[in-house]
């Protein structure tokens, strides 16, 4: 069925893919006036489908003007449309972006179509990436859950805090038995419910390891670096590269998880993977939010 169809009259097509994407799509406004692409989840699936990959992208856009350039934008960019629902009752997400000395902080819009993802029967063996905010909606957090329940997979858990959508009740199921959380020194230090030192890191990481059950953490901590602290290892990349140009830091994180993802899906030692996803991010901060059009970007 074509993608513009009302989700009401949608039937379940079952589908196999080896890397589902599932979140938020938006558009990040800018004080100057600019939009950009973003969402984590979105910015995740643009910068994998760069470096090669072809995550299907679980979201849905509104029936107006946005969803049809954030519609175009994925077909130019050669991605998987399959996953990417149109909701006739509710908007295109918008985000307003404020930046204050090079940190960035939201006001994110409420009952966007991002928010009522229904279940279309898609799973994989493969690995799935998801955060946080798109589990505030129980539509969307049930069609989550269900894709999990019925997949033999890896996961991803980017926790990406947004408040006032990350509360510990909402959090913790999944963190538990997660092959792999991406947080930042600031978020660990919310989980373990005490500020951590970059450099006296371990241990917390260690304790919350134990107390989910959580394979492997990719923790990143702006200028300073960041490590990964894992069954797979550990390795660290310390300080981080300087970006050059600096721009802002609208989806570094969300560059870091894009490399790793490819690390991991390609086999990249670890040493390496931290290394060039430290890079990676790097360069992402020489553009304005956090994804771009330019092929060569990605090479």
């Amino acid at each position: 069925m074509s993608p513009e169809q009302p989700l009401e009259n949608r039937t379940h097509t079952k589908t196999n893919t080896p890397l589902i994407v599932f979140g938020e799509v938006l558009y990040d406004c800018f004080p100057d006036g600019k939009r950009v692409l973003g969402g984590a989840p979105f910015n995740v699936a643009w910068g994998l489908k760069g470096l090669g990959q072809d995550p299907l992208f679980v979201s849905a856009v509104g029936k107006d003007k946005d969803g049809e350039s954030i519609r175009r934008q994925m077909e130019n960019w050669g991605m998987n449309m399959t996953g990417l629902q149109t909701d006739p009752e509710h908007p295109t997400g918008k985000v307003e972006v404020t930046i204050e000395a090079n940190e960035p902080s939201y006001e994110i819009l409420e009952n966007s179509a991002w928010d009522y993802v229904i279940d279309q029967g898609i799973s994989t063996n493969g690995l799935i990436y998801h955060g946080l905010l798109s589990l505030r909606n129980e539509r969307s957090h049930a069609t989550l859950k269900a894709i999990c329940k019925r997949s033999s997979a890896q996961r991803f858990f980017d926790v990406n805090l947004r408040p006032p959508y990350d509360s510990m009740e909402t959090v913790q199921p999944w963190l538990a038995g997660v092959d792999w959380l991406k947080l930042n020194l600031d978020e660990l230090g919310e989980l373990a419910g005490t500020p951590v030192s970059f450099d006296d890191c371990k241990d917390a990481v260690n304790a919350l390891r134990k107390q989910y059950d959580i394979q492997n953490v990719l923790l990143t901590a702006g200028s300073q670096g960041a490590r990964i602290i894992g069954a797979i290892g550990e390795a660290a990349c310390i300080p981080a590269p300087k970006p050059n140009p600096l721009v802002d830091t609208v989806g570094a994180g969300d560059s870091f998880s894009v490399y790793t993802i490819h690390g991991i899906l390609t086999g990249i030692p670890l040493e390496s993977l931290i290394t060039r996803a430290s890079k990676f991010a790097s360069k992402v901060c020489g553009l304005q939010g956090a994804t771009t059009d330019e092929v060569n970007f990605y090479h």
